[in-house]
């Protein structure tokens, strides 16, 4: 009936048999022990706390409580008083035998107040623990430690103590007992007379069930709550590791599973630090499958919707800006690990064998490699950090919903991606030179990758095997983007989307970089470069990438994510430059808009002359655009004649006879040089080749 307060608390009660159940949570069915110095105190009051399996120490007089008579060596209140005697309160009252006499005293009669008990410090970790005991069950919830962050509870909280107390009173080696509790404590445990305990009714499975002595009891609840009084689960684990390799030559097996008979009832908590505890000696994919990095490990229990799910949301190669702050700067690079890393996060807490996590991504790797890679990965210094950033983005990837679809678009058709036609008018548009097809190739096979999330080789016409070829090319051609060629590149890429019926996504997305931000990752953050300095690298001088980061003191991916998400403004050419690479015309076509060329030469009908003397272009630059936009231009002499008539003997004279230049012609007749020599070819006057020998000073020399 008293006990019935702390039942689901600190004790289960069998209701059927008003029984206190003695095999769960160190349930005490009879006896109690006591504190001398408070029932000297309180005039032999028996506070009900003592009757727990839990109470071992006196919070008030610092010392341990009595566990039997110092006289008769019996526990107390294990019967009843019997009803042919009187109980005084502080003695002992062990059933006296039967003699008929109604004022006998109750047992021996010894004053309990002189046994003697350990004393503690203030600060003796068995008080705490005590402390921490008394107050988790009166409020009915643990919210320490590890509790802190996910409360429990206080029935969840003492089974996760009674397992752990146990496994020390079983397991652990008497010599390791002093180094997890003070001396004196542990002195006090191990002087235990074993033949007394054995007469006394100890169990024959150490920490079963509630133990007979309170050094018993103080030394493996004082050495739990070292574990116990961490501030996190990781802390936890990392007690709780050495706890495991002092008593592992005791089990036969350690494995994931053996805490499974430390007891019932255990809680995430208690089975998250076990796992953050066999870390390390785990197989790198069993340390994601578990997630023994995160903040509460945890056997993997990921459903089959629940990885589909996450597939959707993974590109089958690591997003860039990721994979280049997870990949170690030597030994592999970004691209060969990127696939692995895919599958790596779907991983976290999957079941899943190697294999059909990378068919889940689409195939473009082997259970054998993700094997290797992840063994590879688990050798670097900064493995915790990675494992950690891979469990996190898991983590985000199954709360969040992602923009885009990337299982529906592995299944598209590319083979139309960015024709050459497309690629030839896309470079027309934004003066970047088309290449002789190697520039072609890249950007359809970076294009393909950024739209798809599959790796490049994958490009339907890919045709490259030297893979430090490719790598060259890529970076060449991450210099060589600009913001309108990669403005210019996205269209292409919505519009490709568009024909399949992909509306509303994006063309590429990536998972905010403060997941990791706060992560010492093998590899450099892109987002601590400086961009300006990069672009004046880039256009400043024909440097290369490799170069560049070795200015920057980073990698070439690194430099080649900060050009893809940034590219690099086109430098300032010269004429002849600009006249190669077709950058005037695209000043032109920027200048002139379709509809204000048609303006100009149609509705105003200003002259080709007019237009290139207003705007500084030539006469061909804009005879090219007016072809490009598709409109007619006035016929031959009759547009340059407006400005003037010439004579054919005059030329001829002046030019054949008198050997004068072009240029110095079209000046005395206030026309262009072009246009002078339109009236040379009306005329049919043989032109002069270009070169030393036809201008002005030759002539004279020669005369």
């Amino acid at each position: 009936m008293t006990l019935m307060l702390y039942d689901g608390r600190a004790l289960r009660i069998d209701q059927a048999n008003r029984q206190v159940s003695k095999h769960v949570l160190w349930g005490r069915p009879r006896g109690s022990r006591f504190c001398p110095d408070c029932l000297a105190d309180n005039g032999g009051r028996w506070p009900l706390t003592w009757r727990l399996g839990w109470s071992f120490a006196c919070l008030t007089h610092h010392r341990l409580l009595a566990d039997w008579c110092p006289a008769c060596g019996r526990v107390q209140r294990e019967h009843p008083f019997s009803r042919r005697a009187q109980p005084l309160p502080g003695r002992c009252g062990i059933r006296p035998p039967r003699t008929g006499d109604l004022d006998v005293i109750a047992g021996c009669g010894q004053d309990l107040a002189q046994a003697e008990t350990l004393r503690l410090t203030v600060s003796h970790p068995a008080l705490d623990a005590q402390r921490l005991i008394l107050e988790t069950i009166e409020s009915g919830t643990a919210s320490y430690g590890p509790y802190e962050t996910l409360p429990h509870p206080a029935v969840t909280a003492l089974a996760d103590l009674r397992a752990v107390a146990g496994r020390i009173l079983a397991d652990l080696p008497p010599n390791d007992l002093p180094k997890w509790v003070p001396q004196g404590l542990a002195d006090a445990h191990l002087s235990l007379d074993h033949e007394e305990e054995a007469h006394r009714g100890a169990q024959v499975r150490p920490g079963f069930m509630s133990p007979a002595r309170a050094a018993s009891a103080g030394a493996a609840v004082a050495a739990a709550f070292r574990v116990f009084g961490q501030p996190d689960v990781q802390q936890a684990g990392i007690i709780m590791r050495e706890l495991i390799e002092a008593i592992r030559e005791e089990f036969w097996q350690v494995s994931t599973t053996s805490i499974d008979s430390w007891g019932r009832g255990i809680s995430p908590v208690l089975r998250g630090a076990y796992l953050a505890a066999l870390g390390p000696s785990l197989r790198p994919s069993d340390q994601l499958q578990h997630r023994t990095t995160s903040s509460l490990p945890a056997p993997p229990t990921a459903g089959r919707a629940q990885i589909s799910g996450r597939a959707r949301k993974m590109p089958a190669t690591l997003w860039p800006a990721l994979a280049v702050r997870l990949s170690p700067p030597d030994g592999a690079y970004p691209r060969i690990l990127a696939p692995v890393l895919s599958c790596a996060v779907l991983l976290v807490g999957n079941p899943m064998e190697f294999d059909e996590v990378a068919t889940r991504l689409g195939s473009v790797t082997d259970g054998r490699t993700i094997s290797r890679l992840l063994q590879f990965l688990s050798g670097d210094p900064h493995w915790d950090a990675i494992a950690t950033a891979v469990t996190r983005l898991a983590v985000y990837l199954d709360d969040n919903d992602m923009p885009i679809d990337y299982q529906r678009r592995r299944r598209l058709d590319y083979s139309g991606l960015l024709p050459t036609r497309q690629w030839l008018d896309l470079c027309r548009r934004t003066g970047v030179p088309p290449g002789q097809g190697r520039q072609e190739r890249m950007a359809r096979c970076l294009l393909f990758a950024r739209i798809s999330g599959l790796p490049v080789e994958t490009t339907p016409d890919f045709g490259v095997t030297d893979e430090a070829y490719f790598r060259a090319e890529t970076a060449r051609f991450a210099a060589l983007r600009t913001p309108d060629l990669a403005a210019a590149l996205d269209e292409v890429a919505c519009a490709f989307l568009a024909r399949h019926r992909v509306r509303g996504e994006p063309v590429a997305w990536t998972p905010p970089p403060s997941l990791l931000s706060d992560l010492d990752l093998p590899g450099p953050d892109p987002s601590l470069i400086d961009v300006k300095r990069v672009h004046e690298l880039v256009r400043g001088s024909a440097h290369q990438v490799k170069h560049i980061a070795e200015v920057l003191g980073t990698t070439i991916d690194a430099v080649r994510v900060v050009l893809d998400e940034d590219p690099a403004p086109a430098a300032p050419l010269t004429e002849t430059q600009a006249r190669a690479t077709g950058q005037v015309r695209h000043a032109a076509r920027q200048a002139l808009t379709q509809k204000e060329f048609h303006r100009r030469y149609v509705d105003r009908h200003q002259s080709l002359y007019d237009i290139a003397k207003q705007t500084g272009f030539s006469r061909q630059t804009l005879t090219r655009l007016a072809t490009e936009y598709g409109i007619a231009l006035r016929e031959g002499p009759q547009d340059y004649k407006r400005k003037g008539v010439i004579d054919r003997d005059w030329l001829f004279d002046q030019y054949v006879g008198c050997g004068r230049t072009l240029p110095d012609l079209a000046r005395e007749k206030n026309m262009s040089t072009a246009n002078m020599a339109r009236w040379a070819h009306f005329h049919q006057i043989p032109l002069r080749p270009r070169g030393g020998a036809s201008h002005h000073s030759a002539q004279r020399t020669t005369d």
